[in-house]
């Protein structure tokens, strides 16, 4: 039956029809032309009702005569098949029941060992970690504790290595008095702005960052210095509170570079 439902369905849509439509022209409630379109015949009153349906569906969708009574045949010859089975019903119906009753009984059987095997692995569990607990905590007994005395020797010697090695680092780096010293001129930038800058002295790095708006820069020395920052600069540079033209120095991609030499710029 959902054969001839497919087709009929099939002719509808190709004709572009709503069941709605269909419904307001043959007079035939929607639910009962759904029913036939999908196969599900049982809703509707009577087999007599059926084949009228079928009959002026048919019709209603261009179907020849010829067809429309192929349809009803294939409806009879199912209808036909049906009853034969509900007349042998018992014989097919029988076996299936003690069938389906047996995998109940075959899933309650299988249910209970798993059951119990959950419970056992559950208490075999507990039953590890109480050992293991217990094995740690005889370890942790047996375990050596050191005396105060010996304690106490540990921290001085301690002590006494971390003084001879905080020696040796202070001798390996002797002051650098011409640094701290507070006879030594002052190098001091001005940011006017966000500004890079970087200084350096003999290749070495002093100082490479980002001065803002009023922050200053200090550095005690007496040796010669290259001054790089971005141009146009937004930088003031003083050398002994003396101002130091900066801007005099080499450009290159916006990069300025300054050679300060103390003996030479002041």
């Amino acid at each position: 039956m959902k054969e001839i439902g497919n087709f009929l369905k099939e002719r509808r849509e190709a004709r572009g029809v709503s069941l709605i439509e269909v419904e307001k022209d043959l007079k035939i409630r929607k639910k009962y032309l759904q029913a036939i379109e999908e196969g599900n015949i049982d809703i509707i009153p009577g087999k007599t009702y059926l084949i009228g349906y079928l009959r002026n569906y048919s019709k209603y969708l261009g179907v020849d005569e010829e067809n429309i009574n192929q349809i009803i045949q294939t409806y009879k010859n199912l209808e036909k098949s049906k009853s034969n089975l509900e007349e042998t019903g018992e014989n097919i119906i029988l076996p299936k029941k003690h069938k389906r009753d047996k995998s109940i009984f075959e899933k309650k059987k299988f249910f209970f060992p798993i059951k119990y095997v959950y419970l056992i692995s559950f208490i075999l569990i507990i039953c590890i970690g109480l050992l293991f607990l217990s094995h740690s905590l005889k370890e942790a007994q047996n375990f050596p504790i050191p005396s105060p005395e010996i304690a106490k020797e540990t921290d001085i010697n301690i002590e006494k290595n971390i003084n001879l090695e905080t020696e040796a680092i202070i001798a390996e780096y002797p002051k650098e008095k011409d640094i701290s010293n507070d006879t030594l001129p002052f190098l001091k930038l001005i940011a006017n702005d966000k500004s890079w800058i970087k200084i350096l002295s003999g290749g070495k790095i002093i100082f490479e960052g980002i001065l803002f708006t009023g922050e200053v820069f200090s550095w005690k020395t007496d040796q010669a210095l290259e001054i790089i920052t971005e141009y146009p600069t937004k930088i003031e540079a003083y050398y002994n509170d003396k101002i130091i033209e900066i801007n005099k120095g080499v450009i290159n991609n916006y990069i300025l570079k300054y050679n300060f030499n103390p003996t030479q710029n002041v």
